[in-house]
């Protein structure tokens, strides 16, 4: 198998991982929603000689963002087409049918990524104990098969209800960007996301 091998710090297409607070990812994002994947797909970019996986999101609720967004593809570097593989650590990873949180940048490229890169994805699982709805945040190694269904439930101070986690973003998008930096991230571009357009 031919192997390539993207270097995500280092690529033009995205900026360095840092640990991110669930507020620096609304501040980061354009978009916020909770929605359900219905199709993942990969497709080589001839420009950089990489692969790229592919979600498509039907939304059920937007937090931030254009509130009639009903569909959203979201990118991420990485993936299996044909005979190349693309490996990268740290993106997030989809599989149909998953319910969940997406936080989504846009890239100057035009591309739309998780903010953070995994750290911008929260799955909905159901805590069979409290029998509620938890938001769960899971990385995958990208050699290692992803299904949502087999996510396992955090241990328990780590537990998040779903209610409890769409009143945090709901408060973060009502507060808006307090002008805090965002390390990677320029003041002009956090101060162009979070800057309610006019028509």
């Amino acid at each position: 198998m031919n192997a390539m091998f993207l270097l995500w710090m280092n690529s033009a297409e995205a900026t360095t991982m840092v640990p991110l607070s669930v507020e620096q990812m609304v501040d980061l994002s354009s978009t916020v929603v909770r929605g359900t994947v219905t199709n993942v797909w990969t497709e080589p970019d001839m420009n950089t000689k990489s692969v790229w996986t592919y979600a498509q999101v039907e939304v059920d609720k937007v937090f931030k963002g254009q509130t009639q967004t009903q569909v959203l593809v979201l990118e991420q570097p990485g993936g299996s087409w044909g005979t190349a593989e693309t490996i990268v650590e740290g993106v997030a990873r989809f599989s149909v049918g998953e319910e969940g949180y997406f936080f989504v940048e846009n890239l100057d490229s035009g591309r739309a990524v998780t903010a953070g890169m995994f750290q911008g994805k929260y799955n909905v699982i159901f805590d069979p104990y409290s029998r509620q709805e938890l938001a769960v945040r899971f990385p995958v190694h990208p050699k290692r098969d992803f299904d949502h269904r087999f996510i396992p439930l955090p241990p328990e101070k780590q537990r998040m209800s779903v209610d409890m986690f769409e009143s945090q973003i709901e408060a973060y998008v009502l507060d808006g960007w307090d002008g805090q930096p965002i390390p990677g991230v320029s003041l002009e571009k956090l101060e162009a996301i979070n800057t309610p357009t006019t028509k």
